[in-house]
C-alpha cells in the first residue's frame, strides 16, 4: 500500500491555488458582476475548457463527454484498471457564490496534482469529472450531467425547453454535442469502484462545532406537499368569534405544530412551511381557504414517511375540531441516499488525522451522488461554509480549511485507490466484507462461507471456491435467491446494492416498446402459472428480444429440467456479479 501524505507546505501551496482557481472560475460568467453559469452556456463550454486545461497540466487525459461533463483520467499503475472517481458540479445557480461545486472539482484536481508531483501510480486509477448541471437553473431538471454517467436520462429531457423556448436537444445541438448520443456518456459498471464528493456543507453544523471538515452519512430523502385547509370566508365585523371557520386559524395551529413534533422528533429530521397563500385575501374578510407547502427531509426515509403521516394526521384533526376540510398531495419525492459506510470509514480515518476528530452528519441538500450512488458506492466529505451561506455571493469558505480538506481528501484517495479491492476484503471486518459481496445474491449462507474462507491469494481463487459453493444450491436456496429477483422487465425497486445490480443488469431491456414490456409481462405470468416462481436469466449481454425468446423455450422444459436451468442462470448471475466486484 503506497503511503503518500500531503504535508503541510503542499497543502498550503494546494489550498492558495484552489481559492485562486474558484476566483477564476468565477469571472466565467453571463451576469457582469455576478456568477451565473448554465449548463450548455457558452459560458459552461468555456469553464469546461479551462479545467481541462488544467487537468492535462497534472498529466490527465481528458475528454467531454456526450452530455457536456468534463472528464479527466490518471492513469493507474495498470493501464485499464477501474478507477476512483472524483468531482462535483461546475454549473450554478443564479447569482451564484463561487464553492458550491466548484470546490470539489478544484479540490481533486489537487489530488492529482500530488500523484503527479511525486511521480506515482496507484492500484487504481482517479478520474475527475465536473459535472455539467447539477442545480437544473436553465432547464428545470437537475442532475443532467451525472445521470449522463449512469445513462439514466428520461427520454422526455431532451423535449424540455428553458425561458426562450430551447429545447434540451436544440441546446446539446448548439453546444456542438448530438442530441441522440447522449446515451454514450454512459459508463460500465466496472468502470469505477466508488465516487468521493468533498462540497461545502451549506449549513452551519460544523461552524457550532468549530469543525473544518465531517463526513456525510446520507443525502436527505425529501418530500413536498401542497396543502389545503377550507374553511368559510365571511365578514370579519360580523361573524362571531365562537362560530368561525377560519382557514388561517386552523393552519397557524399546524404550522405550529409541525415546528413542534419536528424539533421532538430527530435532530436529523427538518419540516419546513415554505410557502402560504390567503385566500379571499383582504383585510376585512375572514379566510376561507389557505393554501401552503410543506417540504419535509430526513436521512432515513422510514423516520420522514412516520413523521409525515404524524403531522397529517394533526392537519385532518384540527379540520375536523374545526369543522374545516383538510387536503394534502405529494408533488416531490425522492428517497434518502445513504453514503457506503466503507467511505465513511476511510474518509473519518483521514479527517480524523488532519484535524483530531471527526464529524458525522446528514447532508439536506441534494448533490450529484444521489445519481451515482444508483451505480456506485458514493462517500462526500463537508467542509465548513460561513454562516452555512450557500447559492449566495456571500458563500465563502476559509483557506485554511480548505488546506485540511486537500489533506484529508488525498490521504482518503490514496488508501482507496493504492489497495486492491481484494486486500481490502481480505482484511476487512466480518460485517463489511458481508456488505461487499452479499448483494450478489439473496442467499446470506454463500456469503458467510465466503467471507470465512479469507483470506485469498488472487481473486481467481476467491472465484473458484464461491464457484463452488453455487453448485451446492438446490430448491431451497432457488427459493430465497428468488424473493429479491425482480421480473424480466419490471425494474428492481429500492436503492440498496442488489437492486441497483439488478437495474443494471436489466438495462438492455426496452421498457419504452410497450409490445415487448406486454409480452414479457404475459410470460412472466405464464411462467409463474406453470413453475411457481419468477422466471430468471442472466438479463446481462441479453436483449428484451432474446429474453422473450428464452422465456417461451424454457415454458416447454420439465419442472425438474427447469429446476436445473434456473440454477444454472443463477450460479451465472452470481458470478458475473461477484467479477465485477473484484475487478481489477
Amino acid at each position: 500500500m503506497v503511503k503518500l501524505v500531503m504535508n503541510a507546505a503542499e497543502a498550503s501551496i494546494a489550498a492558495k491555488r484552489v481559492m485562486q482557481r474558484a476566483d477564476e472560475l468565477a469571472q466565467i460568467s453571463e451576469t457582469p458582476g455576478q456568477l451565473t453559469r448554465v449548463y450548455l452556456s457558452h459560458e459552461h463550454l468555456r469553464a469546461n475548457h479551462l479545467v481541462a486545461r488544467w487537468m492535462e497540466q497534472i498529466g490527465m487525459t481528458t475528454w467531454q463527454d456526450a452530455v457536456g461533463n468534463i472528464c479527466g483520467r490518471y492513469e493507474g499503475a495498470r493501464e485499464g484498471a477501474p478507477a476512483i472517481l472524483l468531482g462535483s458540479h461546475l454549473d450554478t445557480v443564479r447569482n451564484a457564490g463561487r464553492y458550491d461545486g466548484m470546490l470539489g472539482v478544484l479540490t481533486a484536481l489537487e489530488v492529482v496534482a500530488l500523484l503527479h508531483q511525486h511521480d506515482i501510480q496507484l492500484e487504481q486509477a482517479i478520474e475527475i469529472v465536473g459535472f455539467g448541471d447539477e442545480e437544473g437553473t436553465r432547464f428545470g431538471i437537475t442532475l443532467l450531467g451525472s445521470r449522463g454517467l449512469t445513462g439514466t436520462w428520461p427520454d422526455n429531457w431532451l423535449a424540455c425547453v428553458d425561458a426562450a423556448g430551447i429545447s434540451v436537444a436544440q441546446a446539446l445541438a448548439n453546444a456542438g454535442f448530438d442530441p441522440a448520443r447522449i446515451h454514450a456518456a454512459r459508463r460500465n459498471p466496472e468502470d469505477f469502484s466508488a465516487y468521493l464528493e468533498l462540497h461545502i456543507e451549506q449549513g452551519p453544523v460544523l461552524e457550532q462545532q468549530d469543525l473544518a471538515l465531517g463526513v456525510v452519512t446520507a443525502i436527505n430523502g425529501a418530500r413536498r406537499l401542497k396543502c389545503r385547509f377550507v374553511g368559510e370566508a365571511g365578514h370579519a365585523g360580523t361573524v362571531p368569534m365562537n362560530i368561525r371557520k377560519d382557514a388561517l386559524a386552523a393552519a397557524a395551529a399546524w404550522m405550529v405544530y409541525v415546528e413542534g413534533a419536528t424539533r421532538a422528533y430527530s435532530p436529523d429530521i427538518v419540516a419546513t412551511v415554505g410557502t402560504l397563500h390567503c385566500l379571499p385575501g383582504a383585510a376585512n374578510v375572514i379566510p376561507g381557504e389557505i393554501q401552503l407547502t410543506l417540504d419535509i427531509r430526513s436521512p432515513v426515509d422510514s423516520s420522514l414517511e412516520a413523521l409525515l403521516e404524524n403531522l397529517l394526521s394533526k392537519a385532518h384533526e384540527i379540520s375536523a375540531e374545526r369543522g374545516m376540510a383538510f387536503s394534502a398531495e405529494t408533488y416531490y419525492s425522492i428517497p434518502a441516499t445513504p453514503c457506503d459506510a466503507r467511505l465513511q470509514h476511510q474518509l473519518t480515518s483521514a479527517i480524523t488525522a488532519v484535524q483530531g476528530l471527526s464529524l458525522s452528519l446528514p447532508s439536506g441538500a441534494g448533490h450529484d451522488a444521489i445519481a451515482i450512488a444508483e451505480q456506485w458506492p458514493v462517500g462526500m466529505l463537508f467542509v465548513r461554509c460561513d454562516r452555512g451561506i450557500s447559492h449566495h455571493p456571500a458563500e465563502s469558505v476559509l483557506e485554511a480549511d480548505v488546506m485540511q480538506a486537500v489533506q484529508a481528501y488525498a490521504q482518503a484517495v490514496v488508501a482507496l485507490a493504492s489497495k486492491s479491492v481484494l486486500a481490502e476484503f481480505n482484511d476487512a471486518p466480518v460485517q463489511d466484507a458481508l456488505s461487499l459481496v452479499a448483494p450478489c445474491v439473496a442467499i446470506p449462507a454463500w456469503a458467510e462461507n465466503v467471507v470465512a474462507a479469507r483470506p485469498y491469494s488472487t481473486v481467481d481463487v476467491l472465484q473458484h471456491y464461491a464457484s463452488q459453493l453455487t453448485h451446492e444450491w438446490g430448491s431451497a436456496e432457488l427459493e430465497q435467491a428468488l424473493c429479491a429477483h425482480p421480473r424480466i422487465g419490471e425494474k428492481a425497486q429500492g436503492s440498496c446494492k442488489e437492486a441497483a445490480l439488478s437495474k443494471g443488469e436489466q438495462s438492455a431491456v426496452d421498457t419504452q416498446n410497450s409490445a415487448l414490456t406486454l409480452a414479457l409481462a404475459q410470460g412472466n405470468a405464464h411462467y409463474e402459472e406453470r413453475f411457481g416462481r419468477v422466471f430468471l436469466i442472466r438479463a446481462k449481454g441479453r436483449s428484451g428480444e432474446d429474453i422473450l425468446a428464452e422465456l417461451h423455450r424454457r415454458l416447454n422444459n420439465s419442472p425438474a429440467q427447469e429446476e436445473a436451468e434456473a440454477l444454472e442462470q443463477l450460479r451465472q448471475i452470481t458470478l458475473l456479479r461477484l467479477e465485477g466486484v473484484f475487478a481489477q
